[in-house]
């Protein structure tokens, strides 16, 4: 049993040199750059309004796509809407009640596009403005 113990007493020095060593070590193995001091509070700042500004100019390019995704959805059932109210003219009575639900659902999409584009656009423009408030952020944080 008392191997045992000192076997486990043993390990510990052991890791404990170890873990000291590599201390010590990774000490040695950094190595430090004049040039690269600490940053400021308002280094700092700026830094951290360059990258929101950054997030605000991809979100707006992301809203930008998914106006542009929505345009072509609009333009894609307008155009099925179309081909649908053509085709009427030579339907009989049953088939025109079937042709006027599916232009109604047609025109609903179109509607739906209509107030997602919407949508989107106030996101950007709402995003344009933060962009507008995060350049005199900057302006303001630069004159300090």
């Amino acid at each position: 049993m008392q191997s045992l113990f000192c076997g486990t007493d043993s390990t510990e020095e052991v890791d404990a040199h170890a873990l000291i060593t590599t201390l010590y070590s990774d000490q040695r193995k950094t190595k430090s750059e004049e040039e690269k001091g600490t940053k400021n509070k308002q280094e700092y700042a700026l830094l951290v309004n360059e990258l929101e500004k950054q997030f605000v100019k991809k979100k707006m390019k992301n809203y930008e796509k998914a106006i542009t995704v929505e345009a072509k959805h609009k333009r894609q059932t307008q155009q099925e809407m179309n081909e649908l109210q053509r085709d009427m003219k030579y339907q009989v009575q049953e088939e025109k009640a079937d042709t006027e639900s599916k232009i109604a659902m047609k025109k609903d999409g179109i509607e739906s596009s209509d107030a997602s584009i919407q949508l989107y656009k106030d996101e950007q423009k709402s995003l344009q403005e933060k962009l507008q408030k995060l350049n005199e952020k900057q302006q303001d944080l630069a004159m300090k």
